[in-house]
């Protein structure tokens, strides 16, 4: 009785993890990546220097800059030009900027997008590859307001070298 238990229990979880499996996302050509446990698609954007990935209730967007093109005050403190950035892109209530983990010189933010009387979550990551001299600015729109997996996203957010 008992090993039917075991395995019962061993089946419903794998089942589980299956149903909310983890997907990594990588630009190959920008070196960067993140996670999602919903199901996206790179769509094509206007520009070469924009990743863009969507589905219905979610968009990730991630453009690339170089040094040279921002304001020379851009790294004199990235949390707060993380919160610029998300004013920049007509943002309402931005929130303080948090430190991600997974990246040294990375930050996000959350913000609201307002549309009329619809209000969507957005949260803004800004990161820095100091090897390959590229800087991320990444927008995450969570139409479905799931606010909890958005920021997920927004932390999962790594370089790759």
């Amino acid at each position: 009785m008992i090993k039917k238990i075991i395995y019962t229990t061993i089946f419903l979880i794998a089942i589980c993890q299956v149903g909310i499996a983890q997907e990594t996302y990588t630009s190959e050509k920008y070196h960067f990546s993140f996670e999602t446990t919903a199901e996206i698609e790179l769509y094509d954007t206007e520009s070469d220097r924009v990743v863009g990935y969507e589905n219905d209730d979610l968009a990730v967007d991630t453009e690339i800059f170089y040094p040279n093109e921002v304001a020379k005050d851009y790294f004199v403190n990235l949390s707060r030009t993380t919160e610029v950035i998300a004013s920049q892109l007509s943002l309402y209530e931005v929130q303080t900027a948090q430190k991600l983990t997974t990246v040294a010189q990375g930050y996000y933010v959350r913000a609201t997008d307002l549309d009329g009387e619809t209000k969507t979550p957005v949260f803004v990551v800004v990161m820095y590859h100091p090897q390959k001299k590229i800087i991320y600015e990444a927008t995450i729109y969570c139409y479905d307001n799931d606010v909890e997996a958005g920021e997920k996203i927004a932390q999962s957010f790594r370089l790759t070298y």
